[in-house]
């Protein structure tokens, strides 16, 4: 299946705990915070292996592993480990090309510096005060500057 890109499934059944944790090192093996993830990641493109993604942009000619490292390193896009596996949320791609989002390398720029992939995950997908309780990844495209402002202001307790 050279043209699909093996995303976690979500089970609706399991109920969704808290994804952010004070060690970032718990966090690597931690079942529930991986599924708390993918259940709030679902609706908005899930979550896709590094490995599967560089193989489709490779399949539709517009990139490869090698691209994706840049992406990545670039802080154009991010992702965490879990079990052996780089997960990449889709939200930073538009699914129709794969190219990267607009507006969100300007999000990670205010927010990455000294967070980890897992803190990034969850602060895109919680409720935020900021945004009276909206969360950042539904509103990079309408609200971008709020969400810019909400990541300076974030960007401290997120890191810890």
């Amino acid at each position: 299946m050279a043209n699909e890109i093996r995303t976690a499934n979500p089970d609706p059944a399991r109920t969704v705990v808290a994804a952010t944790h004070a060690d970032p090192a718990e966090e690597a093996g931690d079942d529930d915070a991986f599924e708390s993830l993918r259940l709030a990641y679902q609706g908005v493109g899930g979550l896709a292996l590094g490995d599967d993604l560089a193989r489709l942009l490779e399949d539709r000619d517009r990139g490869d592993y090698v691209s994706l490292a840049r992406l990545i390193a670039s802080n154009r896009v991010f992702g965490f480990e879990w079990q052996h596996g780089f997960w990449i949320p889709m939200f930073q791609f538009d699914l129709s090309d794969l190219s990267a989002r607009r507006g969100l390398r300007q999000v990670l720029g205010e927010m990455s510096a000294g967070i980890d992939g897992w803190r990034l995950a969850a602060w895109f997908v919680a409720p935020n005060a900021r945004l009276t309780q909206g969360r950042p990844v539904d509103l990079l495209d309408t609200r971008l500057a709020d969400v810019l402002r909400a990541a300076r202001a974030d960007r401290f307790v997120v890191a810890g």
